[in-house]
């Protein structure tokens, strides 16, 4: 749909260049001319079966020239549908009501056709109908001055409606040849995000879902997940996994990841479903390496290789702002059981007594999961806040290759400890002909700190790029980091906007500074 619009006021502001030149600026204010309703029908229907259709178009104020077509659908790789100027009107589809016609100002009309529903193995049909509001040119020539500069704007707008149809057909054969083009796991502010290009080298709509599961070596039960498409991804419901793939046409699908990806090879398997049916699918082989994922690793730690632990950050206590009890989560990937031995211990080494562990020496065997809770005990109903780590020793069922990791934990009183940062400066960094930007960040206070940083570059011409680090990741009283702002591209010699933001607890005031910056030739 394209919001319409026509001229509201306009007003031109003539300039004298010299050599009897001029330049004249023309600004034009608009609004809304019309509403319709609605934008899309939803019918059901068996094929060969006649439908009418009626959509309700109503003057917002202005006088309006309104044509009314039957299109043809494309579809772009966000899923957003618009009309094909290149093909064809449908067979199908029919105008009943007037295709020409003038709307006066509050007036209230009605659109009215109907479709044939052709015989196609298809579960899904979409037909289109353009609704053009012409306009009205907003100057015309004085013809007592030949020679006087004139200037007219015409705005055309118009809404693409729909008729979309579902047939209940059972023959789906066609949905078979549905194609996956690639598919991959990529890095999008930190997280993973599975992606695949959908293909329709057919001459069928079709509505359907795509399920996709990530493999790897010791994977014993993959959990499935569902991807969308660009356009439906904002949805909070389940229609944002309903897949529509227009004839010819490409979809751009992702679906983000919250699970535990464990360094090394991984299959991503994706399918094309029509509810239990499975009609389509192909797999895509990536790798993964410890560090590609760096917010995904602040929720998750990662043991080992093999070894997993959620959250990766622990808070309890008995503060109102902190839950008095944590599950932590341990994912076993391996082919051997792993057994594994916790301890509590603050930040100088001593043991910390005011938090229960359901278990303190456990096995989890190979590709499952295993569950402990940590509690504040009862009696600790006050007392200081207490910044510690959750010591993990982990080793194979004969107890060989014993690895220690630490996880830090907050248990947080009443009384909360001091906090504070120092912020050091933005500087650039040349490395291997890439420009990328480091700003340091130091925990002054007693207690942990979390910083999460965002980079926004805009060149020029306004083009951003939005870059981030940091996460949320707690750093150590005393600890200073670096945020990294690495361009996954090389920067073209020129003068850049740099807006800095970075965040840290409540109640401790977020950084923030805009810089212009003239980055010099890199080659």
């Amino acid at each position: 749909m394209n919001a319409p619009n026509v001229l509201a006021d306009s007003k031109s502001e003539v300039e004298e260049l010299g050599d009897n030149t001029q330049r004249v600026t023309l600004t034009q204010s608009v609004e809304p001319s019309f509403h319709i309703e609605p934008i899309v029908h939803r019918f059901e229907a068996r094929r060969g079966t006649t439908i009418p259709f009626k959509f309700e178009i109503r003057s917002t104020g202005k006088a309006m020239n309104v044509t009314v077509l039957p299109v043809q659908l494309r579809q772009e790789l966000s899923g957003i549908i618009l009309h094909d100027d290149n093909v064809g009107a449908p067979e199908e589809l029919k105008i009943l009501s007037s295709t020409e016609f003038k709307l006066a100002p509050g007036e209230t009309t009605f659109i009215e056709g109907e479709v044939t529903v052709p015989l196609a193995k298809s579960n899904y049909l979409s037909f289109g109908v353009l609704v053009r509001d012409n306009g009205q040119s907003s100057a015309e020539a004085n013809p007592d001055d030949p020679q006087a500069i004139s200037a007219a704007v015409r705005f055309v707008t118009q809404y693409v409606l729909r008729v979309d149809i579902e047939t209940g057909v059972k023959d789906l054969s066609e949905m078979d040849k549905l194609d996956f083009e690639q598919g991959n796991i990529l890095n999008e502010e930190g997280m993973p995000v599975a992606t695949t290009i959908l293909s329709n080298p057919t001459n069928f709509a079709f509505e359907c879902n795509v399920r996709s599961t990530v493999h790897s070596a010791n994977a014993t039960k993959p959990r499935p997940f569902r991807m969308s498409m660009l356009s439906r991804k904002t949805l909070e419901d389940e229609g944002r996994y309903l897949v529509r793939i227009m004839p010819g046409s490409k979809l751009h699908l992702t679906a983000p990841m919250g699970d535990t990806l464990f360094p090394g090879e991984q299959t991503l398997k994706l399918e094309v479903t029509n509810g239990r049916r499975s009609l389509s699918e192909k797999s895509f082989d990536f790798a993964v390496a410890g560090g590609d994922f760096p917010a995904l690793e602040v929720s998750q730690a990662y043991l080992d290789n093999e070894l997993s632990v959620s959250p990766a950050q622990i808070e309890i206590g008995s503060s109102d702002h902190a839950s008095r009890a944590c599950n932590l989560r341990f994912s076993n990937n391996s082919s051997n059981q792993k057994n594994v031995r916790v301890e509590l211990v603050d930040l100088q080494g001593n043991a910390i007594d005011g938090v229960r562990l359901s278990s303190d020496d456990f096995a989890v065997r190979s590709g499952r999961t295993k569950t402990i809770r940590a509690a504040v005990n009862n009696r600790n109903g006050g007392g200081e806040t207490v910044f510690g780590v959750v010591r993990i020793h982990a080793s194979d069922e004969s107890g060989n290759g014993s690895q220690v990791s630490e996880l830090p934990i907050a248990i947080l009183a009443k009384e909360e400890a001091s906090s504070s940062v120092k912020f050091g400066e933005l500087a650039s960094v040349q490395q291997g002909g890439m420009t990328s930007f480091r700003f340091p960040v130091t925990n002054t206070g007693e207690g942990y700190l979390p910083v999460d940083g965002r980079l926004e570059i805009a060149d020029g011409s306004g083009h951003a790029l939005k870059l981030a680090d940091g996460y949320g990741k707690w750093l150590r009283p005393g600890e200073t980091r670096e945020l990294a702002f690495s361009p996954n591209r090389e920067l073209p010699a020129g003068k850049y906007q740099l807006k800095l933001h970075v965040e840290t607890k409540d109640g401790i005031e977020p950084f923030d500074q805009t810089l212009i910056v003239d980055l010099g030739d890199q080659s």
